[in-house]
Order: C-alpha cells, then sequence, then structure tokens
C-alpha cells in the first residue's frame, strides 16, 4: 500500500530528485515550494507524512510545524525535517521543538526512501526500487549474500527514531533479530548472532540498562552503540565497542559493522597454522 508524502522543499534539484525516488517506489509525492504553500497543501490532503526543510522561503520550517501541530486535522502527522547542515545534538532540539525525526540531505538515494519509510506504519512501507529505476542508486559495497548470512541482534532502545537503523539494516541485507525489552535480550541468549547493535537514541536510566544487560549478555560479541555524542563512555569490554551517533550516515554505520566483523576475524596466517598443525 503507497503512501502520500508531501515535500517542502524551495530546492529545485532536491525536490526533482525526492519526487523520483518516492514515485519510483510507488508513493504519491506532493509537492509545495515554500512554507505557506506547504501548510495548505497538508490542510487540504491530509498527507501520511511530510518531509519540510528547514530553511524556506514566506514561513520556514519551524513556522510550518507550528501551523500544522496548532490544526486538528495536521496535528498528528509526522513531519519529518530535512537538514542540509550537521546536526550537532543528534537531532534533539528538533524533535523538542516538535518534529518528529530528520534526515540528513546527504542520505544516498538508495537509502533514503527506507529512512522515510521508517516514519510510516509498516502497512505503507514499500522499501525497495522497482525494476528499471536502479540505476540511478549504488550497489551496495557488500554482496547481499554475503550480508544475508550475517546474523545481527538488534538492540532498538531509540522510539524517537522510528525503526531507523532497523530500516536500514534490512536494507542492507543483514539478517536482523530485533529486541527492546529485558526478557526478549534474555530470550535470545540461545541464538547465534555475529554482532550486537544497540541504538538507545536519548539516553535515559531505563535504556542504559537495557544495553548493559545486552552487552554482559552478549559479551564475546563485537558490538556497536549509537547515542548521542555527548552521552556517557561506556564500560570498557573486548572487542571493543565502536560507538556512532544520529544522524546516522547508512555508510558510516555498514562500514563500522564491517570494521567491527574484521577486527574478530581470524588472521589468514593463524588458519594456516591450526590447518597445518
Amino acid at each position: 500500500m503507497a503512501a502520500r508524502v508531501l515535500i517542502i522543499e524551495d530546492n529545485q534539484a532536491n525536490m526533482d530528485l525526492l519526487v523520483y525516488l518516492l514515485d519510483a517506489v510507488g508513493h504519491q509525492p506532493l509537492s509545495a515550494f515554500d512554507g505557506e504553500q506547504g501548510v495548505a497543501l497538508a490542510h487540504s490532503e491530509r498527507p501520511d507524512l511530510i518531509v519540510c526543510d528547514l530553511h524556506l522561503p514566506k514561513l520556514d520550517g519551524h513556522g510550518v510545524l507550528q501551523a500544522l501541530r496548532s490544526h486538528p486535522a495536521t496535528r498528528a502527522i509526522p513531519v519529518i525535517a530535512a537538514s542540509a547542515l550537521p546536526v550537532n545534538d543528534n537531532g534533539a532540539a528538533l524533535r523538542r521543538a516538535g518534529f518528529t525525526g530528520c534526515v540528513p540531505k546527504s542520505l544516498e538515494p538508495d537509502v533514503l526512501v527506507p529512512a522515510l519509510e521508517a516514519y510510516l506504519p509498516p502497512a505503507l512501507r514499500i522499501g525497495h526500487l522497482p525494476a528499471g529505476h536502479e540505476e540511478i542508486v549504488a550497489a551496495p559495497a557488500t554482496p547481499a549474500g554475503g550480508r544475508a548470512a550475517i546474523h545481527i541482534l538488534l538492540l532498538d532502545a531509540a522510539p524517537e527514531y522510528a525503526g531507523l537503523s532497523r530500516s536500514l539494516l534490512s536494507h542492507f541485507g543483514y539478517r536482523l533479530t530485533v529486541v527492546s525489552e529485558a526478557a526478549q535480550i534474555a530470550a535470545c541468549t540461545v541464538e547465534r548472532f555475529d554482532l550486537l547493535l544497540c541504538d538507545i537514541g536519548l539516553p535515559d536510566p531505563s535504556r542504559q540498562a537495557l544495553v548493559a544487560q545486552a552487552l554482559r549478555s552478549f559479551a564475546q560479541l563485537p558490538a556497536i552503540l549509537i547515542q548521542p555524542d555527548d552521552g556517557p563512555p561506556p564500560a570498557r569490554r573486548a572487542p571493543p565497542l565502536r560507538l556512532l551517533s544520529h544522524p546516522l550516515e547508512p555508510a558510516q554505520l555498514a562500514a563500522a559493522i564491517d570494521s567491527q566483523l574484521a577486527a574478530v576475524q581470524p588472521e589468514a596466517s593463524d588458519i594456516m597454522d591450526i590447518s597445518s598443525s
């Protein structure tokens, strides 16, 4: 099932790319080139999702958000801030202002649609480009078959990011098990995983406790923790914990996974010594 996505963007090139990508996967894009037009279109069309640039003519992104949140017809629509500048606080200020989330405009085309779809209900997600449109995106660096063999345990304790990490990992082709509660972490200790990824989002004691439990329960796994840059330093462990933060560049996440997995692979010389002994 497709979604109607309102794009409020004054840059023609950015608008053209988003319209093309959303249309290619089967969604219905709606276009507005300034803030006032965007608010009017949101009131009349009631889209499923709104992607809003922060710097707009007539009414900027924060003004658009205020107008949408103050009207009953648009109050509950997810509004995603599209930022061309680095978001140093991992998007916390934008979420406190009322935005549902944020995406960097630097996202590669092949992950931009899944990143946006993470903010849609599952029934409205499509998640891939159909045949004939793949030429505009870059192929993943790792063959799909290779990633499908990698089993990642994802602790998703960041509801404010609406499943963004899960969406990106699924798009890249990894095999995923997703947990969000202590009982689920405990139940997974009988399974075999290749890597532990914890997305804590905005840290609080309950989320930190979940991360601590996961790191204890899977102490031998290479691990990645996604938390704000100013979050509390995690305890030392071996193998070492890799730290990342939102806004999350998909290429950065894939590279971190490859690096963590490579760090625990036995050296070729060790394998030869074992085989010859």
